[in-house]
């Protein structure tokens, strides 16, 4: 996904989301409410190169 902050592009990586279950959790004004449960996996970044004012640094996520 493309997006852009202040003029400046970038591309977003994001992770797929996997739907769990779907929950009941009651009725409001006789319709079913669900809630979805989702598992949002875990993906190690390591090292990201960054700047800020113009100072490039490295950090680690």
């Amino acid at each position: 996904m493309k997006l852009s902050y202040r003029g400046h592009n970038y591309e977003a990586h994001l992770s797929p989301l996997h739907e769990q279950a779907v929950e009941e959790i009651g009725t409001y004004r006789g319709a079913r409410l669900t809630r979805k449960r989702f598992a949002v996996p875990h993906e190690e970044h390591g090292k990201v190169e960054l700047t800020y004012r113009g100072a490039k640094y490295s950090h680690e996520l």
